[in-house]
């Protein structure tokens, strides 16, 4: 059985990656007055499953659907989604089953119920990596980026947020350093939010997520003209909004 894999921005299925360390960097101090102050430790990074409790306990059934259930998810999400419902109300200690719900809702196009599942399980399940993660990413998308820090306990590393860990699985250390790099480019602490991304193109290079914290990181130029061109249009605009409101 595979272990738990990536959010809602899950994508394609990767071959077996051998294990690998991250190390921890000198992280970039910003200047003062300093925002937050990043610690980072080593730990060992895997591609191979990892045991998960809850799935353990199980019925052997159950247990041996996990993996095509996930595949479904995303690939024939309608037909997922019923029996990801019935499996959330059966075994509502069991967090996987409310992210997989969220993924299918996701691919089926239905972004409310998607938001709705990511909120549950947050929720529910606030200390499970893939719920902050995806409520994080949620969080980041609606422009509440001082949620973030509360989300992950005051803490940008991954052991010292679940510290009686040593390894963690692909998917936890990319969906966890990728969230870090947006939410430390959201908040304009570009050189703090770089160091994330060194981390994955060291780990996992090709991985979808690398890619998007590289474009968050190092937007494309139209991107960079576009979000100026709002800025200087924006008072103008509020302005504007003003002097309609007052005739």
């Amino acid at each position: 059985m595979r272990s738990e894999r990536d959010g809602p921005m899950a994508a394609k299925k990767r071959p077996t990656q051998r294990r690998q360390r991250v190390r921890p960097h000198t992280p970039h101090v910003p200047p003062t007055p300093v925002v937050h102050a990043v610690v980072l430790s080593e730990y060992e990074v895997t591609d191979e499953p990892l045991e998960n409790r809850h799935i353990k306990r199980l019925p052997s059934q159950v247990q041996a659907r996990i993996d095509e259930l996930y595949e479904l998810a995303q690939h024939d999400p309608t037909q997922a989604i019923p029996e990801l419902e019935h499996l959330v109300t059966t075994y509502p200690h069991v967090p996987t089953f409310f992210n997989y719900l969220s993924i299918a809702y996701l691919h089926s196009g239905d972004q409310e119920k998607a938001t709705a599942w990511v909120r549950e399980a947050y929720r529910r399940h606030p200390q499970y990596l893939f719920a902050k993660v995806n409520y994080a990413n949620l969080c980041l998308q609606h422009r509440e980026t001082g949620k973030i820090p509360g989300i992950f306990d005051q803490t940008f590393d991954l052991k010292q947020l679940y510290p009686h860990r040593k390894r963690f699985h692909l998917s936890e250390f990319t969906g966890f350093a990728w969230i870090m790099c947006r939410y430390f480019c959201a908040i304009g602490e570009r050189e703090t939010a770089a160091l994330y991304y060194q981390m994955l193109k060291h780990v996992a290079p090709r991985h979808p997520m690398t890619k998007q914290a590289k474009r968050a990181l190092y937007p494309p130029f139209w991107v960079r003209w576009l979000r100026t061109w709002a800025e200087k249009r924006l008072p103008e605009n509020v302005d504007r909004t003003e002097r309609r409101d007052h005739t």
